[in-house]
């Protein structure tokens, strides 16, 4: 066991990832189009700061494009989970990915 470790178990399915990178997101029922900044994303979710609060179990699509032309844009449909208001018109908004396309 490495140093690190100190027997802590992942609750998680998949690790988290720290991305930064721009987010567009759309409302699919209006049309809708916002910009964010994505802050973590793992196998199953992801988490981004806007300044458009969505409302939990709203569906979104997102579409995530990094600066690094090494990774990949990611355009998945997104299930608002947590919506946590930071102040000065900033949220984070946290969801479940429930499709890629």
């Amino acid at each position: 066991m490495s140093s690190v470790d100190h027997n802590y178990e992942e609750k998680r399915n998949f690790i988290r990832m720290f991305v930064d990178a721009k987010v567009t997101i759309t409302d699919p029922e209006t049309g809708q189009v916002f910009q964010g900044d994505s802050k973590n994303l793992s196998g199953d979710g992801v988490m981004f700061i806007t300044d458009q609060k969505f409302n939990e179990n709203q569906m979104l699509s997102v579409d995530i494009r990094s600066e690094q032309s090494k990774l990949a844009p990611l355009t998945a449909k997104f299930e608002v989970k947590r919506v946590i208001d930071l102040g000065e018109g900033k949220y984070e908004i946290a969801g479940t990915i429930n499709s890629v396309s």
